[in-house]
């Protein structure tokens, strides 16, 4: 029983708790604006096409500061003084976003806050790679990218976050946002430490001398296959979660005429079901591979937005649906964090998932969103959607292009567990 215990409070364990909390409490800042858009579209007079162009501002400068973050904290070996600052800074323009008066002054706080986030998730998995041991890989990276950050977002957010804006109005609503982002900070600087370098390092390149000689360049990362078709795959889901999310609460309530207390419900399953998959489907992975695993939940995330546009059956039949097909966060782990991570050299991973995750911010959040929105105006709230799950296919066929990197899965094949696939 102490062994266990003492397992259980591993410094590994620790820091997966206080960095999931973190972003899980960023998440819910970065996606209350959706939750909060039916009232906020009243006040603000907002169209259809300032929706889609108040996400694509976010995507925009989250994807600069996601890569470009990563890579110089990787390179200047501050990650916990960077994460202490993304958190403390961001909530406070969550804070000043309640006193947004128009379209103009809240593009530019959102792109702000986007500038600010965009490091704390390629930092806090460059952190967490380091800490984690080859075993519980897959399950640590999709835990912390996925967990709390659909918990906290996906599932409490909507319910608590309309509820406050029911009793108190939208604006006092951002201004209780600032509390939890204080807390995660004191945390961070009180329980973490900076990682050390490790001679051990598991992942990326078969050539250590080409490595050592290409030290600390951002644009490294390139050099190999599976990075490109995860900055591909990153463009396509991007898109499928932001248009979803983004126009899922305005379809609910203005299409389909519900009230706002039953669109959050509908949106907390889309939480409970990313919270689920978003670490299952990494723990899976771990066993059957990252590859097959995103195949088949891609495929499985064309289900979400279908059933939010078409079902008009029962709200529990929906809710079924909903969370069944809402599983995009699986792959996204995989994408975004773990394939990267076990591709390239540790000390390129801060850089690594920066990149998939800021090439799919700048292109399918800002460009694919945008254009989601203009549809919007031309052919109502149902193109955004669609759209959604187009891209969930097309990810799926884009998956196969990519080279396995699971640990145990090569090992069954090649019987060379020290064996990646790295493609230059």
């Amino acid at each position: 029983m102490q062994s266990r215990t003492r397992r259980w409070w591993s410094y590994e364990n620790t820091v997966l708790a206080i960095l999931s909390l973190g972003w899980g409490f960023l998440f819910l800042e970065r996606l209350d604006i959706n939750y909060l858009m039916p009232f906020m579209v009243k006040s603000l007079h907002l169209s259809n096409a300032q929706v889609g162009f108040i996400a694509a501002g976010f995507s925009l400068t989250w994807s600069v500061a996601g890569y470009f973050g990563g890579f110089f904290g990787d390179y200047l070996k501050k990650r916990k003084l960077l994460l202490i600052i993304c958190v403390l800074s961001f909530s406070l323009c969550s804070f000043i976003t309640g006193l947004a008066t128009g379209f103009v002054m809240l593009v530019m706080f959102r792109m702000i806050m986007g500038l600010l986030e965009g490091p704390f998730l390629p930092t806090g998995q460059s952190v967490l790679m380091a800490e984690s041991s080859v075993s519980r890989r897959g399950f640590n990276l999709g835990f912390l990218q996925n967990f709390s950050s659909n918990v906290l977002g996906g599932m409490v957010g909507p319910i608590v976050i309309v509820a406050l804006a029911t009793a108190v109005g939208w604006r006092n609503t951002f201004f209780f946002r600032i509390i939890p982002g204080i807390v995660v900070a004191i945390l961070i600087w009180k329980f973490l430490r900076e990682p050390q370098p490790s001679l051990d390092d598991p992942s990326g390149s078969m050539n250590k001398d080409e490595d050592t000689e290409e030290k600390d360049n951002p644009w490294h990362v390139f050099r190999y296959r599976n990075i490109i078709v995860c900055l591909i795959i990153s463009v396509c889901l991007i898109p499928w979660y932001t248009l979803l999310f983004t126009y899922a609460p305005l379809y609910l309530t203005e299409v389909k005429g519900m009230p706002t207390n039953l669109m959050s419900y509908i949106m907390s399953i889309v939480g409970v079901s990313a919270a689920v998959w978003g670490f299952v489907v990494p723990m899976l992975s771990d066993r059957w591979g990252r590859k097959s695993m995103m195949i088949l939940f891609s495929l499985i995330s064309i289900v979400g937005p279908l059933s939010i546009l078409f079902l008009d059956g029962p709200i529990w039949l929906l809710m079924i649906l909903v969370f069944i097909g809402c599983a995009r966060p699986g792959p996204m782990a995989l994408y975004m964090s773990v394939i990267p991570a076990e591709t390239i050299p540790r000390k390129y991973v801060g850089a690594g998932v920066g990149l998939t995750m800021g090439s799919g911010e700048l292109l399918g959040g800002v460009g694919i969103v945008s254009a989601g929105g203009m549809l919007a105006n031309h052919f109502g709230l149902v193109a955004p959607l669609v759209m959604s799950a187009v891209f969930a296919l097309i990810a799926a066929g884009v998956g196969l292009l990519l080279s396995e990197t699971a640990p145990a899965k090569l090992m069954r094949t090649t019987r060379d567990p020290n064996l990646q696939p790295v493609q230059s």
